[in-house]
Parts: structure tokens; C-alpha cells; sequence
């Protein structure tokens, strides 16, 4: 058992730019203003929970998010600074210029409604304490799933975002790849870890 206990990771995705096809058209309507930051970090989390999202619907109340990044919504900001001191900013870019749009977007995108934080950290400090935190929600029952989500910054409107899904491994019925650092390197963007999701998992009934 390593430092965070024992997480299986059951899913990873990784996004340099945002796919809306991705996601449902009401998502898309619904979510308006939204940064590139969060469509990165969303796609990103959409990539890493695909071999579970027509599962994950029932449990919708059940799947929790983390995000870390002190990288913020930065266009999203620079817009609301801008129309601000023109004399007038739409109420409505408030809440895309909020740091949590990392998670909000992801959570209204796919209906998650399990315990959710945002860590206005960077990834190489923030993960490892992000990953206790799935951990301790995990064990506690508080989610079933829980989602951790990285973004780092290239540009006001450019980034990489990271994604893994994490579960406890008694959820499926085959061995799972095992929660480690080079998972905590790769969310942190301090290892060369390219892909760390082998195989398809299959869940318990």
C-alpha cells in the first residue's frame, strides 16, 4: 500500500485543447462563457472516464471531483477586468471567470454531483494532497468515484489538462492498475509517464 492507501485508477485522459463534439448539445448550451481552461480540463475528464461514462449515470450523486491548477480562467478574467472597467460586465461571466469553473463546467457538462473541491495550487504541490482527499472521500463512502483533474497554463487561452478516474479496486472483478507515483508524476507533470490506463476495467454488479 502506498502513501494515498489503495485506489484503483480505472480510467486517465489527457486534452491540449477543447473537443466540444464531445459533449451533449444541452451541455454546450447550458454552460455559456465558459473558459478554454475548463473545456480543456473537461475534455480531458471525458477522455479519462469513456469506458465508464454509460455506467457512471446512476451514480451520478456519487461521483466526486478534484481540480488543481493555480492556473486559472484566465481569458475568462482578463474579459471580466476588461468589461468592467469599460462600465458594464454581464453578471454571467462572473461565475466562468470563478476558479472553480475547472469544476464546474465538468460537473454541470456530466451531471456530477458528489463532493467537489477545487485546489488553487500548483499540480506539483497540489496532487498529492488531492489524492489523500479522493482517498479519504473514497474510503469514507462519501463517492464512489472520484475524479482528479490537472491543468497547467500555456497561454491565456492555451493548456494541457490531465484527468484520471479513481475508484476502490473491489469495484470490478479483474485485477486493477494500482494507484502509484508515476500516476501522482503524470498529474503533476513532473514524470514522462505517457499513458498510465492499460486496460479496459470491468464493474462489479
Amino acid at each position: 500500500m502506498n502513501r494515498w492507501g489503495t485506489l484503483a485508477v480505472a480510467g486517465s485522459g489527457e486534452a491540449n485543447a477543447a473537443l466540444l463534439e464531445l459533449f451533449e448539445a444541452r451541455a454546450r448550451a447550458t454552460i455559456r462563457y465558459a473558459d478554454p481552461s475548463a473545456w480543456i480540463t473537461a475534455t480531458a475528464v471525458a477522455r479519462a472516464i469513456a469506458d465508464f461514462r454509460d455506467r457512471m449515470v446512476a451514480d451520478q450523486h456519487e461521483v466526486g471531483m478534484i481540480a488543481v491548477s493555480d492556473q486559472g480562467p484566465a481569458a475568462a478574467m482578463s474579459e471580466v477586468q476588461q468589461s468592467a472597467s469599460s462600465g458594464f460586465c454581464s453578471p454571467l461571466r462572473y461565475a466562468a471567470a470563478n476558479p472553480g469553473s475547472l469544476v464546474a463546467v465538468t460537473c454541470i457538462a456530466f451531471g456530477f454531483r458528489g463532493p467537489t473541491l477545487n485546489l488553487t495550487m500548483c499540480p506539483t504541490d497540489g496532487v498529492s494532497v488531492a489524492l489523500h482527499l479522493c482517498a479519504g472521500w473514497l474510503r469514507r463512502r462519501s463517492a464512489r468515484w472520484m475524479v482528479l483533474a490537472t491543468f497547467r497554463g500555456h497561454s491565456i487561452e492555451t493548456g494541457c489538462s490531465r484527468a484520471i478516474l479513481l475508484a476502490d479496486p473491489k469495484s470490478f472483478q479483474q485485477p486493477a492498475n494500482d494507484l502509484n507515483c508515476a500516476v501522482a508524476e503524470w498529474l503533476a507533470y513532473t514524470g514522462e509517464v505517457n499513458r498510465i490506463h492499460e486496460v479496459s476495467l470491468t464493474q462489479t454488479h
